[in-house]
């Protein structure tokens, strides 16, 4: 019986997919438009697909009702990629989305990227500030972001 338990655990423990986690800080909790956010994967393997998600930790006190950025992908020192995004953290009545306590809360960008493949070697998605205010003027200190973590895990197909 002890066998049986220690197999299936030795099953389940090695079928889990294995995810990769970066995450990055902000002092003061102040996104500077000059910094930008470098995350680096490391892919060994091209037949497998991955997925990527994106969390963003805010303070409540954050003064707008979304997050625009620039993910720049890169592969052996080339931009393969620029894409824009526009993450919604709070309804138009102000109720904030994800998950929290007290003034912190952190969101989700589920399926930020489809599932895809990638080609063999080290990868690198930068994140870049995009915020504008109402003149169009680059908002060079955002502050209420306290970080952002990006998410790489196998899929099960």
């Amino acid at each position: 019986m002890k066998k049986k338990i220690y197999l299936f655990l030795f099953i389940v423990i090695f079928s889990c997919a294995k995810e990769a986690t970066n995450y990055h800080d902000f002092k003061q909790n102040t996104w500077n438009s000059k910094e930008r956010v470098s995350f680096e994967f490391n892919f060994e393997d091209n037949a497998e697909s991955y997925n990527m998600e994106l969390a963003i930790r805010h303070k409540t006190s954050y003064p707008y009702q979304n997050l625009i950025l620039f993910a720049h992908h890169y592969f052996e020192n080339k931009k393969l990629s620029t894409d824009t995004l526009n993450i919604e953290l709070a309804s138009n009545i102000g109720k904030w989305y994800g998950k929290g306590k007290s003034d912190i809360r952190e969101f989700v960008v589920e399926d930020y990227d489809t599932p895809k493949t990638y080609s063999k070697g080290i990868h690198n998605i930068e994140l870049e500030l995009a915020m504008r205010n109402s003149k169009s003027l680059e908002i060079k200190e955002l502050e209420g972001i306290i970080g952002v973590s990006l998410y790489l895990s196998e899929t099960n197909e």
